[in-house]
Formats: C-alpha cells, structure tokens, sequence
C-alpha cells in the first residue's frame, strides 16, 4: 500500500479498462459504415472504400507502409504522454478527496462508505444503460446529449474510484500492509483466481487504453456474461454482481499487492526515489510491450487454443507489470511535486484539470472502470489488440468524408451529400431550395424581360 502519511491515506491507482479490442473495432467500423448500406441492395462505390479501411486498421491487418507506422507512433505517444498521466492525476486527486470528504477520521468507516458507493454507483449505471442509450442521443438533442454524458463520465469516474479505494482499503484493514510475504501471497491467489476465470486481460490500464467518447457506445457497461436484464433479471442480477463485486475486487487485490511490493523494496525510505525507479521501470515496460505488440499480433493470428491463451496471459501480465509501475510513478511523483504544502489544493488541482483536458480532447472516458473481458477472446489478433487508436480515427474519419465527397462530385453533384444533414435538418434545407428558386423567379427572370424589350 502506498500512503501519504503511512496511517491516515491510501493512495493507490486502479485499471481503466474501458474498452475492449471488440468494441474499440465495432467503434471503427460505425465510424466507417455508410448511412444508406442499409437501402441498397446493389454494390455501392462507398462500401468498398469503406471495407478497405475497415481492413486496413483492423486488429488483424499488419501496419505496411510508414504513414501507417506513424500513425501508430504518434497514437502511442498521446497515451504514454498525455492520456495516461491525466488519468492518473485525475484519480490520484478524486481518491485523495474521497479520503477528506468520507469520514477522515476513521479509516473503517471511509472504507466501507467508498465501498458502498462504488457498488451500487456500478450497479445502477449498469441497470440504467438502456435507458440512457434509448433517450440520451446527439441527433435528437445534440446539447442536452453533450451536457448529460459529461456530467454522467464525471459521476461515474467519482464511482469508480470509490469502488477501487473502496476495495483496496479494506484489503489493507483486513491482511497487513507491512509484511512482504503475506502481500505476495495474497496478490498471487488473487492472480491464480483470475488465471482461472480467464480475467486476467482486466489488469490492463493507461496508457494501454484509451477510450474515445464516442456516441454509439458512450453510455454501454458490459458484464462478464452479457447476460440481459430484460430477458432473465434474476442472472443479469448474479451476472452484474460477479461482474462488479468478484471479478473486479480480484483486480483490486492484484494491483495493491503488486504497489505495495515495490513501496516495500523499491527505495522504502526515498518516496522520490521509490517514485522516479517505478516510473522508468514502468515506462520501460510500456515500450517492450509496445514494441513486441506486432509479434503478438502475428503469433495470435496463426495458434489457437490453450497455447494461444498461454501466450495471451504472459502478454496480459507484462501489461499489468507495466501499468502499475507507470501509475505508481506518476501517482508519487504528483505527491512530492504538485503543492506537497498544500495537500487540498493539489487534490482538487489534479481532480479538475486532468479531467477538463480529457474532455477537450474527446476521451474522457479514459477515466472510467466498466466492463469485463474475457483472455484470448476475439478471432485472430483482436486478443492482443490494444485501443489506444485516436490520431488514426481522426484520419480515418477525415479520409472517408474526403473520398465520399470526391465520389458524389463524379457523380455531377455541386454539393455534399444529404446525410451530412440530421434527419431534422432536412426540412430546412427543402426550404432553402424553394426559396432559392424564388429568388430566381424574381431577379433573373424580370432581367430577361428587360433585355427582350
């Protein structure tokens, strides 16, 4: 455990597993999918530049030529150097004001009151996600929509961190905080647990991830089971229960013991030691794994059953062994650095401000502990995939507006296509013709008239 003062503060980061390979790939492909595919039952010009793009940046589909590579690069360069260290500020200051706010003079009682708000915080988004996802939409209410899913990612990251400080203080009330082997011991049954419920690749973190606020799956918190509330509401209750309370407790445990091993033998005595030491172990772990990514990529598209998860594994642990040591850096590394002086003030500093800028940047969500994903799963190198994609959308977005406006001018068109437009929109742009038209009846044709004369 690592503490501010060694009895009164927890101060300890958790995973942002937000996305898996599988949605941050469906993501790709709403983004890349035609607004009329669904109208046509002939070959469309658009679908076939949209398959190539759909190909060419998938898991699957090796990075061959040097834009690609670039893209890549500067994708990974925006998670390590920017994304992640939001996200860690933004829970280093969130757990640190939870510790003012919730009871600070009995550490049980914080514990438990964190615990309680992170579960059912998780149970109710959980519950409430369709509804979300049926009424909360940017083509019917475009500011309402904006305003509601900030205030909904600035809520429920308040959640889960609550759930993890939650978890990890009660983890350190109930085992000790100062014995080596007891620590090792528990971390290990917590990873042998998640061996067997093939959950390991929920270790993850930033900047191993970063998840885009994306309309079509903004408000969506997956289970273990995907199991529907509206079909059998007696398993999605079991289902969100292991989901939250097992599974993700596991993954809590894991992390403490891992951060508490290295507050116990990375320099005890020097926080800014001990800090500077985790982070470059932890960024030299981000880059080999990172640059290994393409071997993994390649060996998982070519095995397949329990050696695939085998390798799976150890590639989920190097990610694991990575994100901690990053966040732990980074987490100590605030602690000596931003207003030591002044505790509140470098909270809130490091509450707002991360959260502001991942805002603006449109991956706010990055923030956010939702879903649990199972080892291996996914055909081929969608396993090993990591979502960290953020410049590439941006060119792939900008790529197949350019080539469906070039393919609507071949086509003789002046404008851009229609479904540019809302649905709501259309109305006003038939009267914007209309009046057009009256324009032309009552400038250009009196002119004529006049040169007739």
């Amino acid at each position: 455990m690592l503490t501010t003062d060694k009895c009164t503060s927890v101060v300890a980061p958790t995973p942002i597993i937000v996305s898996s390979c599988k949605s941050q790939c469906q993501t790709t492909e709403q983004h890349l999918h035609h607004p009329h595919a669904h109208s046509h039952t002939h070959s469309h010009p658009h679908q076939t530049h949209h398959t190539h793009h759909q190909q060419k940046y998938s898991a699957d589909a090796p990075r061959r030529n040097l834009h690609e590579l670039l893209l890549e690069l500067l994708d990974v360069l925006l998670s390590c150097l920017v994304v992640a260290p939001c996200v860690i500020a933004y829970w280093r200051g969130t757990w640190e004001l939870m510790g003012v706010l919730l009871f600070p003079s009995s550490l049980p009682l914080s514990a438990l009151a964190s615990f309680a708000i992170g579960g059912l915080g998780h149970f109710m988004f959980i519950v409430t996600q369709n509804f979300f996802k049926d009424h909360i939409h940017p083509d019917k209410r475009r500011l309402t929509y904006y305003a509601i899913s900030r205030v909904y990612t600035a809520v429920f990251g308040i959640v889960c961190v609550n759930m993890w400080r939650g978890s990890w203080m009660i983890c350190d009330w109930l085992t000790s905080i100062d014995s080596l082997a007891i620590i090792s011991v528990v971390t290990l049954v917590a990873l042998l647990f998640l061996v067997g419920t093939r959950t390991l690749r929920n270790l993850g973190a930033a900047p191993y991830t970063v998840a885009m606020d994306h309309k079509s799956d903004y408000f969506e918190v997956g289970t273990m089971f995907k199991i529907s509330g509206f079909d059998q509401p007696g398993l999605f209750l079991l289902d969100t229960l292991f989901s939250v309370f097992v599974i993700g407790t596991l993954v809590v445990i894991a992390w403490r013991g891992l951060w508490g091993i290295f507050d116990l033998t990375l320099f005890p005595q020097d926080k800014a030691k001990s800090a500077w030491g985790s982070l470059l172990i932890g960024y030299l772990t981000v880059f080999i794994t990172f640059v290994i990514q393409p071997l993994m990529r390649y060996v998982c598209r070519r095995i397949n059953g329990i050696l695939k998860l085998i390798i799976c594994d150890i590639y989920y642990l190097m990610i694991f062994f990575g994100a901690v040591n990053a966040w732990r850096g980074i987490w100590n590394l605030l602690d000596v650095y931003v207003y030591p002086d002044d505790r509140i003030l470098s909270f809130w500093i490091t509450h707002i401000i991360p959260f502001l800028l991942l805002a603006a940047l449109k991956c706010s969500n990055s923030i956010l502990v939702r879903g649990v994903f199972i080892d291996a799963e996914g055909s081929g190198a969608e396993c090993v995939h990591l979502p960290i994609n953020y410049v590439r959308l941006h060119f792939q977005r900008e790529r197949r507006k350019k080539l469906e406006s070039e393919q609507y001018r071949k086509s003789g068109h002046s404008e851009p296509p229609h479904y540019y437009l809302k649905a709501e929109h259309a109305p006003l742009r038939m009267n914007l013709e209309k009046d057009m038209e009256a324009q032309h009846s009552l400038i250009e044709k009196p002119h004529t008239a006049a040169q007739i004369i």
